[in-house]
């Protein structure tokens, strides 16, 4: 993200982009989802370290010597950022009009145009969360740290210009004071704010200041070489400590920011002399190679990730990670040397200062219009037949009652005759679950008023019916603890309990499972007759459904042929379910032999899309296994056919 530099006196320094090297490979690593590097997102902290020592340093250098000019340093700039992302911004929006869907277009060209704006960063914020499964089908997701820099580098050397003229005899304090104030910022906001303190500059800054904390000299250099030596060994231990223990569930920045941040400022301190690990490690030619591309394979390797899991029906094996980490370098390399270089010659065999401000405006300018023109085509659905358009629709096969009866907000839980659906008689049937439960409440709604009949929908967005605190924090345990109250205290019902067992098991799974045995035994104790649906089959790869059921389509296949797999994960939520199930008198209705059959799952049945995502059961899909599976044991006078197999896994 920082480039190498010759400028203005500033010495280059091959471990700086041994260092570059080491964080790129540790963010690749990370989203090719290799288990090695669970922290490897850390990465990118080492870059904004880096970035604020290397900006510091030339703007510190020039307002020395009398020489800095705003013009200047934005034309280095331009030099340094807009050619390669131009470049790859339009390589990429042509693999978008090939692959992507009319809505994902549309979507495409909203970050595409966030990103033309340096804004990309507030976009992600409005959209997705950084470690949401949403950002993994996002090409320019990654480019938010990019709008975090520019940012940074349209505030910090006007700031840094005005410090100076006003008291240069403050300017340590100034900057010290802000690294401080932005670091508690980011400390205080975590908690209730954390997808705005992940993205946004105000909570980021200190990252780039404490390497400028660096690059101005207010930490005094190191007094000899062992003290060198220890420093950079320390840093390069942070630095691994992060990558190697950090976790997406760890809370982030905030104070765990501190390590990769410290681990890199130590190195780059400790390089101002020659150090034994610098030599060993960062020197290398690898990881200097791998620096000097580093801005362009942060650039490639996203992109290219996320068309590999869009188009891959299966998981990326660990060969094809391989092909695409080797992809993203080869065309990062290319792009350095024919994109990158090119643009940052000056003189006779260069672009002038006049050429690049147009030549980046224009660039910038045509991604925004090409972008705005994606958008008011509505992402160009002509592309397609009319059969993929339709199976692509799928995402808005929803329950209407989802913004009225489905508590995405806790304190909003509904326990009332609002969220009775059905005839108007009080319910026989209760649906309480998180969101995995709404269509199903919808659907038995449907098949109950045809019986004059009803159910009561008891949903919360991302909050399982489990009595116990989880990672989500304190509102759902809350909301359960009320829930639950209320229940054991109404006439025996039917209550059909549902939720996304295979993530929540994953994160806290001994809370989990003794909290929803919790649950069960509370409601069975208290006269109701208790049904657990079993885990919901997922599409791997977090795909969309209609999505991909709709490409599998457009590439000349049958969307019934169109099936997928489950491994032992599944298998094993499964399980527990049953044996919980059976220890508090439940009845465990497994929902995979209504879709699955012989180990391959479908996603597209009776003429219509199973899901509206990868792991939520659509309107369509749930009304399949309502009527197959849970119609019967609701209704057993009804004449409802049951699938053979019904009460084993596939």
């Amino acid at each position: 993200m920082s480039d190498r530099k010759f400028d203005q006196g500033l010495l280059y320094r091959r471990d700086l982009d041994g260092l570059r090297g080491i964080a790129v490979t540790v963010v690749i690593a990370y989203h090719l989802g290799f288990p090695i590097a669970p922290g490897g997102f850390v990465g990118v902290d080492v870059f904004f370290v880096l970035s604020g020592f290397l900006i510091t340093s030339l703007i510190a250098a020039e307002l020395e010597a009398g020489a800095f000019s705003v013009v200047s340093f934005y034309d280095r700039r331009i030099r340094r950022i807009v050619p390669a992302l131009v470049f790859v911004c339009a390589c990429t929006a042509v693999l978008a009009y090939l692959f992507l869907l009319p809505g994902e277009l549309k979507h495409f060209a909203s970050s595409l145009l966030a990103t033309a704006l340096s804004v990309s960063n507030f976009w992600c914020l409005l959209h997705s969360g950084y470690f949401d499964h949403a950002a993994e089908t996002q090409p320019l997701f990654h480019t938010w740290s990019l709008g975090v820099e520019e940012q940074f580098y349209i505030v910090f050397p006007l700031l840094l210009m005005a410090a100076c003229k006003w008291r240069r005899d403050r300017v340590g304090f100034i900057i010290w004071f802000l690294l401080v104030g932005s670091l508690l910022l980011s400390v205080v906001r975590l908690g209730e704010h954390p997808q705005s303190t992940f993205f946004l500059l105000p909570t980021r800054a200190w990252e780039l200041l404490t390497g400028s904390i660096v690059a101005l000299g207010l930490v005094p250099k190191p007094a000899s070489r062992r003290e060198s030596d220890a420093a950079s060994a320390l840093g390069l231990l942070a630095i691994a400590i992060a990558v190697f223990s950090f976790t997406s569930k760890t809370p982030f920045p905030g104070l765990a920011a501190l390590l990769p941040c410290v681990g890199a400022a130590l190195v780059i301190w400790a390089g101002q002399g020659e150090t034994a690990p610098a030599r060993l490690l960062l020197t290398g030619r690898p990881l200097v190679f791998l620096g000097l591309i580093s801005y362009s394979l942060y650039l490639w390797h996203w992109p290219l990730i996320v068309f590999a899991n869009l188009l891959n029906v299966e998981m990326l094996t660990g060969l094809q990670k391989i092909a695409v980490a080797a992809t993203s370098v080869a065309l990062a390399a290319l792009t350095w040397r024919f994109i990158e270089q090119p643009f940052r010659r000056r003189g006779a065999d260069g672009f002038t200062r006049l050429a690049i401000f147009w030549s980046g405006g224009l660039g910038l300018g045509t991604l925004a219009a090409v972008s705005l023109v994606l958008i008011s085509l509505h992402g160009i659905p002509g592309r397609f037949s009319q059969q993929v358009l339709d199976l692509a629709d799928a995402e808005n096969d929803t329950s209407p009652w989802r913004t009225k009866c489905h508590a995405v907000e806790l304190a909003k839980g509904k326990f009332d005759d609002t969220c009775v659906l059905g005839d108007a008689v009080p319910p026989k049937t209760i649906i309480y679950a998180d969101s995995h439960g709404v269509e199903f409440s919808f659907v038995l709604g449907s098949l109950a008023k045809s019986r004059n009949e009803s159910v009561r929908q008891i949903t919360a967005s991302g909050c399982p019916p489990v009595a116990d605190l989880l990672p989500n924090g304190e509102a759902c345990a809350r909301y359960n603890t009320e829930m639950i109250a209320k229940l054991v205290t109404i006439s025996p019902s039917t209550i059909i309990v549902a939720a996304n067992s295979i993530t929540w098991s994953m994160e806290v799974p001994e809370r989990y499972w003794q909290g929803l045995r919790n649950s069960l035994a509370a409601l069975s104790g208290a006269g109701h007759r208790v049904i657990v649906l079993g885990p919901i089959p997922r599409l791997p790869n977090h795909m969309s459904a209609p999505a991909t059921v709709a490409r599998w389509t457009g590439r000349g296949h049958d969307p019934a042929d169109f099936k997928f797999s489950q491994g032992d994960r599944f298998r094993d939520v499964d399980a527990n379910l049953r044996s919980i199930a059976s220890d508090v008198n439940a009845t465990y209705v497994p929902v995979a032999p209504a879709l699955c059959r012989d180990e391959q799952c479908s996603a597209y049945i009776e003429d219509a899309v199973l899901y509206f995502d990868d792991n939520h059961l659509s309107v369509h899909g749930a009304g399949i296994v309502a009527k197959k599976l849970l119609a019967p044991l609701l209704w057993p006078e009804a004449d409802a056919p049951i699938m053979a197999g019904t009460h084993s896994l596939p």
